[in-house]
């Protein structure tokens, strides 16, 4: 017999967006301005550049950066589950 996979959500969206909040708020503050701006707003780099006071390379940079770091603190969820 096939092995069964357990396809049932295991982390609601509420449990997934308080999670993205508290790695948010463990961001270093230029990381999290430029990724809200960046995605949050869907601003991108230029977006970012502009709130940081920035050329785009470098909040493109920080934008990146904080990605790492956010997908770092959401490991273990499978967004497929929200």
């Amino acid at each position: 017999m096939a092995e069964v996979i357990d396809t049932t959500p295991t982390t609601s969206r509420a449990e997934l967006l308080h999670r993205l909040e508290l790695a948010l708020a463990a961001l270093p503050a230029e990381e999290r301005t430029a990724v809200v701006a960046a995605h949050g707003y869907g601003e991108g780099p230029v977006g970012a550049a502009v709130e940081l006071d920035l050329d785009s390379a470098d909040a493109d940079a920080l934008t990146r950066n904080a990605l790492q770091l956010l997908r770092a603190a959401l490991a273990d969820v499978d967004i497929d589950d929200a």
